[in-house]
Protein backbone atom coordinates (compact mmCIF):
# COMPACT_ATOMS: atom_id res chain seq x y z
CA UNK A 1 0.00 0.00 0.00
CA UNK A 2 2.83 2.46 1.03
CA UNK A 3 4.46 1.66 -3.15
CA UNK A 4 1.23 2.42 -4.06
CA UNK A 5 0.23 5.33 -2.39
CA UNK A 6 4.05 7.18 -3.01
CA UNK A 7 3.93 6.63 -6.25
CA UNK A 8 0.29 7.61 -6.97
CA UNK A 9 1.54 11.07 -5.76
CA UNK A 10 4.89 11.25 -7.50
CA UNK A 11 2.62 10.55 -10.73
CA UNK A 12 -0.12 13.06 -9.65
CA UNK A 13 2.30 15.74 -9.29
CA UNK A 14 5.80 14.77 -10.08
CA UNK A 15 8.24 16.28 -7.32
CA UNK A 16 11.05 17.64 -9.69
CA UNK A 17 13.72 17.38 -7.06
CA UNK A 18 13.33 13.58 -6.99
CA UNK A 19 14.49 13.12 -10.65
CA UNK A 20 12.51 9.88 -11.00
CA UNK A 21 11.89 8.25 -14.27
CA UNK A 22 8.21 8.31 -14.88
CA UNK A 23 7.91 5.79 -16.64
CA UNK A 24 9.67 3.57 -14.21
CA UNK A 25 7.58 5.13 -11.18
CA UNK A 26 4.08 3.94 -13.34
CA UNK A 27 5.45 0.32 -13.07
CA UNK A 28 6.13 0.50 -9.64
CA UNK A 29 2.56 1.64 -9.25
CA UNK A 30 0.50 -0.70 -11.43
CA UNK A 31 2.79 -3.61 -10.15
CA UNK A 32 2.33 -2.73 -6.75
CA UNK A 33 -1.99 -2.24 -7.34
CA UNK A 34 -1.80 -5.73 -9.19
CA UNK A 35 0.21 -7.02 -5.96
CA UNK A 36 -2.39 -5.20 -3.74
CA UNK A 37 -5.91 -6.64 -5.67
CA UNK A 38 -4.03 -10.22 -5.06
CA UNK A 39 -3.57 -10.07 -1.30
CA UNK A 40 -6.57 -8.41 -0.87
CA UNK A 41 -8.32 -11.41 -3.41
CA UNK A 42 -6.46 -13.97 -1.08
CA UNK A 43 -7.48 -12.17 1.81
CA UNK A 44 -11.34 -12.66 0.97
CA UNK A 45 -10.86 -16.05 -0.26
CA UNK A 46 -9.52 -16.55 3.22
CA UNK A 47 -12.22 -15.55 5.07
CA UNK A 48 -14.65 -17.36 2.38
CA UNK A 49 -13.04 -20.59 2.98
CA UNK A 50 -12.78 -20.33 7.03
CA UNK A 51 -16.34 -18.96 7.07
CA UNK A 52 -14.71 -15.47 8.77
CA UNK A 53 -17.26 -12.97 9.02
CA UNK A 54 -15.02 -11.51 12.12
CA UNK A 55 -14.61 -7.72 9.31
CA UNK A 56 -18.32 -7.50 8.45
CA UNK A 57 -19.03 -4.59 10.52
CA UNK A 58 -22.73 -5.22 12.71
CA UNK A 59 -24.81 -2.76 14.01
CA UNK A 60 -23.85 -3.50 17.48
CA UNK A 61 -20.26 -2.92 16.36
CA UNK A 62 -20.80 0.36 15.30
CA UNK A 63 -23.00 1.60 18.25
CA UNK A 64 -19.91 0.69 20.25
CA UNK A 65 -18.50 3.75 18.26
CA UNK A 66 -18.21 6.27 20.93
CA UNK A 67 -17.58 4.50 23.40
CA UNK A 68 -14.19 3.40 21.66
CA UNK A 69 -13.46 7.12 20.73
CA UNK A 70 -14.25 7.51 24.38
CA UNK A 71 -11.41 5.17 25.37
CA UNK A 72 -8.78 6.46 22.44
CA UNK A 73 -9.03 9.92 23.81
CA UNK A 74 -8.68 9.09 27.59
CA UNK A 75 -12.15 9.45 28.37
CA UNK A 76 -13.08 5.90 29.34
CA UNK A 77 -10.20 3.68 31.48
CA UNK A 78 -10.86 0.78 29.61
CA UNK A 79 -11.90 -0.11 26.08
CA UNK A 80 -15.51 -1.25 25.51
CA UNK A 81 -15.93 -4.95 24.64
CA UNK A 82 -15.82 -6.13 21.05
CA UNK A 83 -15.70 -8.72 19.03
CA UNK A 84 -11.89 -9.79 17.10
CA UNK A 85 -11.66 -6.50 15.68
CA UNK A 86 -12.94 -3.49 17.95
CA UNK A 87 -15.85 -1.20 15.90
CA UNK A 88 -13.02 1.07 14.68
CA UNK A 89 -11.32 -1.30 13.50
CA UNK A 90 -14.28 -2.78 11.11
CA UNK A 91 -15.07 0.66 10.33
CA UNK A 92 -11.38 1.36 8.71
CA UNK A 93 -11.16 -2.11 7.39
CA UNK A 94 -14.43 -1.23 5.53
CA UNK A 95 -13.74 1.71 4.36
CA UNK A 96 -10.50 0.35 3.08
CA UNK A 97 -12.03 -2.47 1.38
CA UNK A 98 -14.31 -0.23 -0.88
CA UNK A 99 -12.25 2.75 -1.31
CA UNK A 100 -9.32 0.52 -2.23
CA UNK A 101 -11.70 -1.49 -5.03
CA UNK A 102 -12.86 2.15 -5.78
CA UNK A 103 -9.35 3.54 -6.35
CA UNK A 104 -9.07 0.48 -8.50
CA UNK A 105 -11.72 1.00 -11.16
CA UNK A 106 -10.77 4.81 -11.41
CA UNK A 107 -7.14 3.70 -11.64
CA UNK A 108 -7.74 1.45 -14.57
CA UNK A 109 -10.11 3.77 -16.06
CA UNK A 110 -7.62 6.62 -16.09
CA UNK A 111 -4.50 3.97 -16.89
CA UNK A 112 -6.80 2.99 -20.33
CA UNK A 113 -7.19 7.05 -20.92
CA UNK A 114 -10.91 6.75 -22.21
CA UNK A 115 -10.62 3.50 -24.46
CA UNK A 116 -12.38 1.56 -21.94
CA UNK A 117 -14.36 2.44 -18.77
CA UNK A 118 -15.36 5.87 -19.97
CA UNK A 119 -18.73 5.37 -18.20
CA UNK A 120 -16.60 5.94 -15.27
CA UNK A 121 -14.87 9.10 -16.49
CA UNK A 122 -18.57 10.54 -17.13
CA UNK A 123 -20.10 8.73 -13.82
CA UNK A 124 -17.61 10.78 -11.64
CA UNK A 125 -17.43 13.85 -14.05
CA UNK A 126 -14.49 14.32 -15.86
CA UNK A 127 -11.05 13.13 -15.66
CA UNK A 128 -10.02 16.42 -13.93
CA UNK A 129 -12.31 14.69 -10.99
CA UNK A 130 -11.45 11.34 -11.28
CA UNK A 131 -7.70 12.50 -10.36
CA UNK A 132 -9.28 14.53 -7.30
CA UNK A 133 -11.11 11.70 -6.28
CA UNK A 134 -7.84 9.39 -6.30
CA UNK A 135 -6.23 12.14 -4.42
CA UNK A 136 -8.04 12.39 -1.71
CA UNK A 137 -8.98 8.67 -1.24
CA UNK A 138 -4.73 8.40 -1.44
CA UNK A 139 -4.59 11.36 1.54
CA UNK A 140 -7.61 9.14 2.98
CA UNK A 141 -5.47 6.14 3.08
CA UNK A 142 -2.08 8.31 4.09
CA UNK A 143 -3.98 9.32 7.21
CA UNK A 144 -5.53 6.43 8.42
CA UNK A 145 -2.77 3.78 7.95
CA UNK A 146 -0.21 5.84 10.46
CA UNK A 147 -3.55 6.18 13.09
CA UNK A 148 -4.17 2.12 12.65
CA UNK A 149 -0.10 1.32 13.67
CA UNK A 150 -0.34 3.77 16.62
CA UNK A 151 -3.62 2.66 18.32
CA UNK A 152 -2.46 -1.18 17.59
CA UNK A 153 0.98 -0.40 19.29
CA UNK A 154 -0.60 1.27 22.29
CA UNK A 155 -2.79 -1.90 22.49
CA UNK A 156 -0.92 -4.80 22.62
CA UNK A 157 2.84 -4.79 20.41
CA UNK A 158 1.97 -8.58 19.26
CA UNK A 159 -0.98 -6.55 17.05
CA UNK A 160 2.12 -4.95 14.85
CA UNK A 161 3.02 -8.38 13.57
CA UNK A 162 -0.64 -9.30 13.09
CA UNK A 163 -0.89 -6.57 11.10
CA UNK A 164 2.11 -7.67 8.72
CA UNK A 165 1.37 -11.68 9.00
CA UNK A 166 -2.41 -11.60 9.97
CA UNK A 167 -1.68 -13.51 12.52
CA UNK A 168 -1.25 -12.67 16.41
CA UNK A 169 1.39 -14.47 18.37
CA UNK A 170 -0.26 -15.40 21.44
CA UNK A 171 1.94 -16.90 24.51
CA UNK A 172 1.43 -20.55 25.83
CA UNK A 173 -2.28 -21.42 27.36
CA UNK A 174 -1.75 -20.51 30.89
CA UNK A 175 -2.58 -23.79 33.36
CA UNK A 176 -5.38 -23.25 36.22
Amino acid sequence: MIAILLSGLELHKPANFLLLNYGKVLIVHVASCWFALGFMTLRITDALIRRDISLIPKIHDLKGLPKLLGYYFFLHSAPPPSRKYNSGQLLIFSSWFFLFLFASLLGLASYWQGKHLIWVWHMVGGFQILRWIKFAITIYFLATIPIHIYLSLTEDISRLQAMITGYERKGPPKNR
